[in-house]
């Protein structure tokens, strides 16, 4: 094999690339591979440079890998995988050795795989096409480092001991998985690829998202899908750091914060909702026993929970102080079920109708308001093609269900 034909990514490149997409962090990937951000910083553009494509952006929980980064972070590690278990096979039984994959480099394995085939360290250098003093170094530097002999020197030649022989499998193993890798990235460009990261509000519009990623997903499977639940206040600082890229639930009609704007989709309805056999069940007229019950409710700064709150105040009521908060609507039923708790949430009147056995909506002198859903977006947030399907897959679901 020349020189040409080697992987074009540094072992202590794929190193990187699979210790940021596993821990998320370029702080923790750091001290995960004992090195330091400012040089695991340099690695990753180095290898961005290689691939010629980003491979990580900043996203909701941390480092997020892109597309292509999803198919880098697979090949490398199944590399680092191949090291691990070359590791295995050649300290079996022994302690205090260096670790393999954070010290062994491709200058090694290359040395080792050219004179395991040579069988003459000057011949595998002229292979390489370096020196022979310089490829004898690379060898030294191997063997000191982790106390291994790799070669018998005898009249016919340099024999190839048991480590020199799995470091040079090794070798071929990383060439195969790294020599593929650019045409894999290739693959992607036939595709819609990118990222779709929705926040959800609390209880509005959830089995909506699902649908349409579940739909998106099929049509589209190299796009990488991310749902946030939060608060509106927290999901609109994303939206504005473009940590995700639309938020769906209950929208905020004139209250929009500047900068955003709004798309209805449907209207859902406010219900309150409790367990069949809830002491409410045919008494929820007395505003009195609504007040003193316990309430699952939605974080102080969504839309849900400043409908809950403003229904109360109009009916001159101070809003109950026994509340559970919740970010997910199957959590919140759940928890109806569990215990004599009522909660204020948003339906359609599909999922109305297939509410669970075991709960029932309650009747209440509340009044039957309109709950908008809809997407919200950065006015000046520039097209993409994920984020255009992803929207034409969940017009066409509301479109299905009207």
């Amino acid at each position: 094999m020349t020189p040409a034909a080697r992987p074009e990514l540094e072992l202590r490149e794929v190193l990187a690339i699979d210790a940021v997409a596993r821990t998320r962090s370029f702080r923790i990937a750091a001290g995960l591979v004992n090195t330091t951000q400012p040089t695991l910083s340099r690695l990753i553009a180095s290898a961005e440079r290689t691939l010629d494509t980003p491979l990580f952006r900043r996203g909701w929980s941390g480092t997020e890998t892109t597309p292509a980064g999803d198919v880098a972070a697979r090949v490398c590690r199944a590399a680092i995988m191949a090291i691990d278990s070359t590791e295995r096979a050649i300290f079996a039984g022994r302690t205090g050795v260096p670790s393999l994959p954070r010290n062994l480099r491709s200058a090694h394995l290359r040395a080792i795989e050219a004179v395991t085939r040579e069988r003459n360290v000057t011949l595998a250098a002229k292979r390489l096409g370096r020196s022979q003093p310089e490829l004898s170094r690379t060898l030294s530097d191997f063997s000191k480092r982790f106390a291994v002999k790799l070669f018998e020197r005898t009249g016919s030649g340099m024999i190839p001991l048991e480590p020199a022989k799995e470091l040079t499998a090794l070798s071929g193993a990383i060439t195969y998985l790294l020599d593929r890798l650019p045409e894999q990235l290739r693959q992607l460009e036939g595709d819609v690829v990118g990222r779709v990261s929705i926040g959800m509000l609390p209880f509005s519009g959830q089995d909506l998202i699902s649908r349409a990623f579940a739909r998106l997903s099929n049509m589209h499977p190299n796009i990488r899908l991310a749902c946030v639940p939060g608060s509106y206040n927290g999901l609109v600082e994303a939206l504005r750091r473009r940590e995700i890229d639309r938020i769906i639930g209950v929208l905020r009609g004139p209250a929009c914060p500047e900068g955003l704007e709004e798309a209805r989709l449907y209207d859902e309805r406010f219900a309150v909702i409790a367990a069949r056999d809830h002491p409410l069940r045919a008494n929820g007229e007395n505003l009195a026993e609504l007040a003193a019950t316990k309430w699952v409710v939605a974080p102080h700064g969504t839309p849900v929970r400043a409908h809950f709150e403003e229904v109360f105040a109009a009916l001159d009521l101070t809003p109950p102080t026994q509340t559970c908060e919740m970010l997910s609507f199957g959590a919140a039923e759940q928890m109806l079920i569990e215990c004599h708790s009522v909660a204020m949430l948003t339906y359609g009147e599909r999922r109305l109708g297939a509410l669970r056995p075991e709960l029932r909506e309650v009747r209440t002198p509340f009044p039957a308001t309109p709950a908008p859903i809809g997407v919200t977006r950065l006015r000046d947030a520039p097209e993409d093609q994920a984020l255009t399907a992803f929207e034409t897959a969940l017009t066409a679901l509301v479109a299905e269900e009207a």
